[in-house]
């Protein structure tokens, strides 16, 4: 527990630091693109996480999942072989899209409404290509647990994407280029500079390529449905970003009013929402390979040991995911509009932002469990749960905004991950994989959340009468967050208090 707790906190300060620099360059693009250019960017990002996820997005957990469970049984080569097979893999895929994409760049633009996201998503391409590699030797690293050095390189990249990114807006270079496009291309420059850190670390620490043959078929088809899963995570961002103006204009607004409105909902607001996500993040990192070292296939009692150990591991990521989630809402909710305001120096997206801290729990609770669900070997489970989930977003997205505008996002992003994350902690729960009654605890969190809102609007409200907008908006959201935690530890809700009490024990073992 003391080693997995350290990791989980080597792991949450690098996370930590990479988003506060993520927001950074959220800053700096809704500064220079404005709006309507964030979002085209929006749209283009959106298709070029479509591209990442044909590319690699089941075979980077598989490879670690893999990497782990072939090292604690101490089979090297094996491990080191799925390695090989997956580099082989990413790297034929990310060329062969990179290509058809190259050759037949019109075919973007019966995708888009207009050309602007199509040349965006070209420049994106270096990117693709490097980060094919990047993945695969990261999540190696992963599977071993070399937890510092998958969170140093993802910093790495933000580091340099945020000067890259500075230079080009602010130096004449490139001028025919679209501030957009300019965005776009940092991102490629800085994912090809961290594939080159990560070869590096990777056989500095020793780690080895091996023949892929005996690894690429059950590499295949483990990374099928994950893979599967996540391309309809990314076409169901896609889908949003391409629905939502349209539909948008049913309420009203013109598309360039509906693209500014987008742009400020995913660009400005939904990047806070997501805050949370950073540390559940850090989570599941660790986590997982501890998982995965138990079980392949759970339910394979062959490929299973330590079952008290792995329940006990999901447990304690269920629970501490669940706790950090529920810590944001309070602020949020009371803090929307000065937050934005303070940031994007746009209060309108605050509006956003408060409605959607509602749903922050249930998103923490969907991409914990699900990253559980597939490190244990129910991937199609996964999949078939999120698809669920997707037909109600798609429906509020398609039938509300003639009525509530891009708050059916919203509600429709509640939905989906309402019913993804209810599914997959029944199907935990069926094979006793977790402890706790979770009525209880979501009822308690509901309460609380209640409580240090009320809270929250009536010590802001007095703040703002003699307290500068950013002193008043920083101390009432400290204020929500202690509150949240002191009902926490008084009502030792998901036995937080247990958790501290652990916690000091070693400590003081320690020393």
């Amino acid at each position: 527990m003391q080693r997995l707790f350290k990791a989980t906190m080597i792991v949450t300060f690098f996370s930590v630091a990479t988003r506060a620099l993520g927001f950074v360059l959220r800053i700096i693009l809704s500064r220079f693109l404005g709006a309507e250019m964030l979002g085209h960017y929006q749209v283009a990002m959106s298709v070029f996480g479509v591209l990442m996820t044909l590319v690699a997005s089941g075979l980077p957990l598989v490879v670690s999942r893999n990497v782990a469970y072939n090292k604690s049984i101490n089979n090297n080569k094996q491990a080191f072989s799925f390695v090989s097979a997956g580099l082989v893999m990413t790297l034929s895929i990310s060329i062969a899209v990179s290509v058809i994409i190259l050759l037949f760049p019109n075919a973007l633009d019966l995708i888009f409404t207009q050309n602007i996201s199509t040349s965006i998503v070209l420049f994106s391409l270096p990117g693709l290509i490097a980060s094919a590699i990047y993945c695969v030797l990261r999540s190696a690293l992963w599977g071993d647990k070399h937890f510092f050095a998958i969170s140093f390189t993802e910093f790495f990249e933000q580091v340099v994407r945020i000067i890259i990114c500075f230079i080009l807006f602010a130096l004449p270079i490139f001028p025919n280029l679209s501030y957009g496009e300019k965005a776009t291309l940092s991102l490629s420059i800085a994912c090809i500079l961290s594939c080159v850190l990560v070869v590096i670390i990777y056989f500095a620490l020793k780690q080895k390529l091996a023949s892929p043959k005996n690894a690429l078929k059950p590499l295949i088809k483990s990374s099928s449905p994950i893979t599967m899963l996540r391309t309809v995570s990314s076409l169901v961002q896609s889908l949003i970003a391409i629905i939502i103006p349209i539909r948008l204009t049913t309420s009203g607004l013109s598309m360039s009013e509906a693209m500014a409105e987008y742009g400020m909902l995913m660009g400005m607001a939904f990047p806070l929402i997501m805050i949370p996500s950073t540390l559940i993040s850090s989570v599941a990192v660790t986590l997982v390979p501890e998982i995965s070292s138990k079980t392949d296939n759970i339910d394979d009692s062959s490929r299973t040991h330590d079952f008290a150990g792995l329940k006990n591991n999901i447990t304690l990521g269920i629970n501490i995911s669940a706790l950090i989630s529920v810590l944001f809402v309070p602020a949020f909710m009371v803090l929307g509009s000065p937050i934005c305001q303070i940031l994007f120096n746009s209060s309108e997206a605050g509006k956003y932002v408060s409605l959607a801290s509602i749903i922050i729990p249930a998103m923490g609770i969907s991409q914990i469990s699900s990253s559980i669900l597939n490190s244990i070997g129910l991937e199609i489970k996964s999949l078939v749960n999120y698809a669920l989930g997707a037909v109600a977003l798609f429906v509020c997205i398609f039938f509300l905004p003639k009525y509530i505008g891009a708050y059916a996002l919203v509600i429709g992003l509640g939905l989906m991950n309402i019913i993804t994350a209810t599914l997959n902690i029944r199907m935990l729960k069926k094979r006793d994989l977790i402890n706790g009654k979770y009525l209880k605890f979501l009822l308690s969190c509901i309460i609380f959340v209640i409580i240090c809102s009320i809270i929250g609007f009536f010590v802001n409200n007095i703040f703002n009468l003699f307290l500068p907008l950013f002193i008043s908006t920083m101390l009432t959201g400290i204020i929500c967050v202690l509150f949240m935690i002191g009902l926490f530890y008084v009502t030792n809700i998901a036995n937080f208090k247990g958790f501290l009490i652990i916690k000091r024990k070693k400590h003081f073992k320690k020393t």
